[in-house]
C-alpha cells in the first residue's frame, strides 16, 4: 500500500462502468495515492465496482464516496467490509450520523472523510467536526456549481487556520489550483477531470504527482 506521508493525490473516478474505471486506473498508475471510486460508478454499479478496482492496484488506497446522510454505521461498515480504507459522509448529516460513521472507522481500522460540501457555514461547521474527532475534511465544490464560477479555494485558507486536522480540497481542481491549494494548506488534492479528461491521463496525473512529490 503507498507509503507516501506528504500531501497526496486523491484520483476522483467519475464514471459509470468497472471497465471503464478500471482503463482509468491503468492508465494513471502509479501516479496518485487514492482512488475514489466515485458516486455516479457506486450509484450504477455498487461497491463490487470498489472490490474489483482494489484487486487491479492493491498498492493504493481507495475511497468510496458514498456521501452518508443517514445509517452512518451500517452504510460506513458496508463500505469497510468491501475493502474501502476511507468513505465519505455528509458535514449537513446529523451529529449523530456523523459519530456512527466515526467510530465504524475505528472499529475497522479505516478512515472517515467528513465532506463539507454545501454546508451553510462551513468554517463553523470545520470546527465542530474537528471537535468530534473528525481526522479528513473535504473542502467541496459542487460538480453543478462549478460552471457559475464558484472557486473551490474559497474558504480555504479560513478553514485551515480553523483546524489542525487534515484537509482535502475538490471540485474543479487543476494543476494551477491544485499548486494554490497546497500553499494554503491543503493535504489532499482531489482530481478528477484534469486528469481523466486529458488525451494523455498519466501525462496530467505526473504533473501533478510530482508537484506534491515536492512538497
Amino acid at each position: 500500500m503507498t507509503t507516501r506521508t506528504g500531501p497526496l493525490l486523491q484520483l476522483a473516478i467519475d464514471c459509470l462502468t468497472t471497465g471503464e474505471a478500471l482503463t482509468i486506473l491503468d492508465e494513471v498508475y502509479p501516479c496518485f495515492d487514492i482512488a475514489e471510486v466515485g458516486t455516479p460508478l457506486l450509484v450504477e454499479e455498487g461497491l463490487s465496482a470498489l472490490e474489483t478496482l482494489k484487486s487491479r492496484h492493491g498498492d493504493k488506497k481507495y475511497l468510496a464516496d458514498i456521501k452518508i446522510m443517514d445509517g452512518g454505521r451500517i452504510e460506513a461498515c458496508s463500505a469497510f467490509r468491501r475493502g474501502a480504507d476511507l468513505a465519505t459522509v455528509l458535514a449537513v448529516a446529523d451529529d449523530v450520523t456523523i459519530r456512527q460513521t466515526l467510530d465504524a472507522a475505528i472499529e475497522q481500522q479505516a478512515q472517515i472523510v467528513v465532506d463539507l460540501i454545501n454546508a451553510p457555514d462551513p468554517v463553523e461547521r470545520a470546527r465542530q467536526l474537528e471537535q468530534m474527532g473528525a481526522g479528513i475534511l473535504c473542502l467541496h465544490t459542487a460538480y453543478d456549481l462549478q460552471s457559475t464560477g464558484a472557486d473551490p479555494l474559497d474558504n480555504m485558507e479560513r478553514i485551515r487556520r480553523s483546524v489542525s486536522c487534515r484537509l482535502a480540497i475538490a471540485g474543479g481542481i487543476d494543476l494551477d489550483r491544485a499548486s494554490a491549494a497546497l500553499e494554503r494548506g491543503a493535504d489532499i488534492i482531489v482530481v478528477g477531470g484534469a486528469i481523466t479528461n486529458q488525451p494523455d491521463r498519466r501525462a496530467a496525473a505526473s504533473a501533478i504527482y510530482e508537484l506534491l512529490d515536492g512538497k
